[in-house]
């Protein structure tokens, strides 16, 4: 089993930006000497009123604290951005990070976000399914040549290519059927999301399972899985703790319309909702969710987002060790 931590860089309106800057950097510190072996960050623009640092530019900071740790975006917003744009930057940053670097990819749901592009969101699927096949050709092919529906190059090669020559991993995000049918079909992995409730998760599996089948494709070499995770000394402690934060985080992806946060006002779910998607709890709580995790899904690769807007460092950095300790009971 590895970890990697879902380092979060959304901070509420008040308070300074560089102690933000100086306390993701001690997060990244502390995982990496507790044996993480990845970290990922949003990716989103116009984020307003919560303020929010850049994916690559803020991985490029982070770099310096993550040792042999890999890294990437979770995710990027493939449907409304350029892909000549991602693939030389995420091959700087393969790079520049010794421990490699993912490019995990969404299509993204917010409006505001499409108009300020000046996508059509209706098109998103299919400009992230073409955004694909042009990236992978930028990373293999010395000249490319590519005429397709949103994009086009003739006779020109990327400016840098992935150190291997070949490819970064590419993990595809995905919540509904039909989207993890295609994020096994095109993708190295299929990334489920924080929200995907347990109960879903068996069968979201077998979906994709299936879909790589009918591919014709191995299974992957990897099987990643995004949670919200807080541990503290007491199952007691760390749902007080979380709480507030994490009614904070997802009512701003209510007020976003995100659709796997629909309904009623998020705080008056919010229970229900953690105790179908979350881990918050002790040790014991989150080694038993993990084993499962494991067991019964494969999930060999959990990143795990251990801090909302609201969190103080110091119990960040508590929930960090605590699972270190898990992470090396269950190796």
């Amino acid at each position: 089993m590895k970890f990697g931590l879902y380092v979060n860089p959304q901070f509420q309106d008040e308070g300074p930006l560089p102690a933000a800057i100086d306390n993701m950097a001690a997060q990244v510190r502390a995982a990496r000497e507790a044996g993480y072996s990845s970290i990922f960050v949003p990716h989103h623009y116009l984020a307003r009123p919560m303020r929010m640092f850049q994916a690559n530019i803020l991985l490029a900071r982070l770099a310096a604290e993550a040792g042999d740790m890999r890294m990437g975006p979770g995710i990027w917003l493939m449907g409304m951005t350029n892909p000549v744009q991602i693939a030389e930057e995420a091959a700087t940053l393969d790079w520049i990070a010794p421990g490699g670097y993912t490019l995990a990819l969404g299509l993204g749901y917010r409006d505001v976000e499409f108009e300020a592009f000046g996508v059509d969101p209706r098109h998103r699927a299919a400009r992230t399914v073409e955004a694909i096949d042009l990236i992978r050709k930028l990373w293999r092919q010395d000249v490319v040549d590519h005429d397709g529906r949103f994009f086009k190059l003739k006779g020109v090669g990327a400016s840098i290519r992935p150190r291997n020559g070949e490819a970064c991993p590419l993990w595809l995000g995905a919540s509904v059927d039909a989207a993890i049918e295609r994020a096994a079909q095109l993708a190295d992995a299929w990334l489920a999301s924080f929200s995907h409730p347990w109960p879903e998760l068996t069968r979201s599996f077998d979906v994709y399972n299936s879909a790589r089948a009918a591919a014709g494709l191995p299974q992957p070499t990897e099987r990643p899985l995004c949670r919200e995770c807080f541990v503290a000394a007491t199952p007691e402690q760390a749902q007080a703790l979380a709480r507030e934060p994490l009614i904070y985080k997802y009512g701003a992806y209510a007020s976003w319309g995100n659709p796997n946060v629909a309904g009623k006002p998020f705080a008056e779910g919010y229970d229900d909702f953690q105790a179908e998607r979350f881990i918050i709890g002790d040790k014991a709580m989150a080694k038993a969710r993990v084993q499962w995790l494991q067991e019964t899904l494969g999930v060999d690769h959990l990143v795990l987002r251990m801090q909302w807007p609201g969190l103080a460092q110091d119990d960040v950095l508590r929930s960090i060790e605590f699972m270190g300790e898990v992470l090396q009971d269950l190796n």
